[in-house]
């Protein structure tokens, strides 16, 4: 069977991050935030929500990475009518995650989506418990050159239509689609 591509595909050298493996990790921790000396106690959560979220994985050796992410805490609770916040840094970490494929030299990729699930008041308020979902996407990757059949997508339109005031040379260059495909220009090639 052949395949019938359009004419003005070509065969192009590219470099590109490939996949080697991937896998997930999903879980459920519950972190205990200890409510200052100085602040109310807690009588009721109001809100909770994740932010500042920083997540690296390094491959230690052929099929093993390590995994660690840091995050902040953010809850709102009551204490008896009166609203309070309270951050805590918080990490969650996985040492010997098995990856089949992935070796030392190859990057690792973390992408994380965190959420903070349920926190209730324990202790008599002086600590406030949260439930933090945790859903990481693991991969090895690795800089690789591929020969594909390609060409370059049509131009994007404009995002703000902008009156040339001046530089109308400028504008009547991008108009004729000058700059596309981007820089830097493509030489001419005959088909191979």
């Amino acid at each position: 069977m052949k395949c019938e591509y359009e004419p003005d595909f070509q065969r192009e050298v590219i470099y590109v991050n490939k996949v080697y493996n991937e896998c997930a990790i999903v879980d459920c921790p519950t972190y205990r935030i200890p409510i200052p000396p100085s602040y109310p106690l807690a009588v009721n959560v109001v809100s909770c929500t994740i932010t500042d979220v920083v997540a690296e994985a390094v491959i230690i050796t052929a099929g093993e990475m390590d995994v660690v992410v840091n995050f902040v805490i953010n809850v709102e609770y009551d204490s008896n009518g009166m609203t309070q916040f309270i951050q805590q840094t918080a990490q969650y970490r996985r040492r010997g995650v098995s990856l089949e494929g992935a070796l030392p030299g190859m990057s690792a990729v973390v992408l994380p989506l965190i959420r903070c699930l349920n926190c209730r008041p324990v202790d008599g308020g002086t600590i406030i418990e949260c439930d933090v979902g945790i859903y990481l996407v693991l991969k090895a990757i690795a800089l690789v050159q591929l020969e594909v059949l390609a060409r370059f997508a049509p131009e994007p339109p404009e995002c703000e239509q902008v009156s040339p005031i001046g530089c109308a040379e400028w504008f009547e260059l991008a108009e004729s689609g000058a700059f596309w495909p981007p820089f830097p220009p493509q030489p001419t090639r005959t088909h191979r």
